[in-house]
């Protein structure tokens, strides 16, 4: 891809997944900059791309050499206006479809024409985002998969109007670094959140009805797969907030009760249980 300038937009609830798309992106050579809510949030990210960049250090998956020129190629922002001097833009905040359409309704008016509106959703339908601008030829969904820290895959939904030129460039920087590529229809949920979710609300469900402990689920997980996170430590993982509101708008969509959140997912947030980042979800962090 020839385009260099990347602007991600975090939210709270997401630094976690843009800290780990800017440093991916980084480390392809381009230019990054990420824009959080706040400075706290701004601090927040650079910890974790830092320690993400010296753990592949560590692990032999990044020069020594080339840790810094990665990081020096990532810079944070709160200003959104920011954008203006992108070639592309990675949304990916809260999956609220009104506060995504807000964003890029803005996004719409602040970036060059030729700039490609690319949003990290998986339940809220890449045609209807785009329906908010005026370039839909030019929105894509890019759903950066990052249920575990290793981030390989990304799914590709093109909306209804969304050109060739569009979907070759996204493609073309999913190679660049090194993500493989599933394609996906436009559809809420895609091909991985609407599988995916249905198996965590299952086991929430079981942990809940005192059938399981997320303990010995772990444990059978890692029996089945043994370098790979369990379903509730993913879940743990990303986020048990982003998971409700995933789980709602499948929910939302079509209407299926296999896609009801369960009520010990409506308990744990009620209490703050929100997994890593607060220190307990399934699990303990502390």
């Amino acid at each position: 891809m020839e385009s260099k300038n990347i602007f991600v937009i975090s939210s709270e609830q997401t630094i976690a997944v843009t800290s780990a798309i800017s440093q991916t992106v980084a480390c392809g050579n381009f230019n990054v900059s990420l824009k959080c809510d706040d400075d706290a949030g701004c601090k927040k990210a650079s910890e974790e791309i830092r320690n993400t960049l010296d753990s592949k250090v560590a692990k032999g998956a990044l020069k020594a050499e080339e840790l810094e020129a990665v990081a020096n190629r990532i810079r944070t922002t709160v200003d959104l206006d920011d954008a203006k001097n992108a070639d592309m833009v990675i949304e990916s905040v809260f999956e609220d479809r009104d506060v995504k359409r807000e964003i890029l309704s803005n996004l719409d008016n602040i970036c060059p024409a030729h700039t490609i509106l690319a949003t990290n959703t998986s339940t809220i339908t890449v045609t209807n985002l785009a329906s908010i601008t005026n370039r839909p030829d030019r929105v894509i969904g890019m759903h950066f998969i990052y249920f575990s820290p290793v981030m390989k895959v990304v799914e590709i939904a093109r909306g209804l109007q969304t050109s060739d030129d569009t979907f070759a460039a996204v493609a073309s920087l999913a190679k660049d670094v090194d993500l493989e590529i599933a394609i996906s229809e436009d559809s809420p949920g895609l091909l991985s959140t609407r599988i995916w979710m249905v198996h965590l609300n299952e086991a929430i469900n079981n942990v809940f009805n005192k059938l399981v402990e997320p303990g010995a689920l772990a444990k059978l997980n890692r029996t089945i797969s043994p370098k790979a996170m369990s379903i509730l430590e993913s879940a743990d993982f990303i986020g048990l907030d982003n998971c409700i509101a995933l789980l709602q708008n499948l929910y939302d969509a079509y209407g299926d009760p296999k896609y009801s959140p369960s009520p010990l997912l409506t308990q744990m947030i009620d209490a703050g249980q929100l997994g890593i980042k607060s220190g307990k979800g399934f699990f303990n962090y502390t």
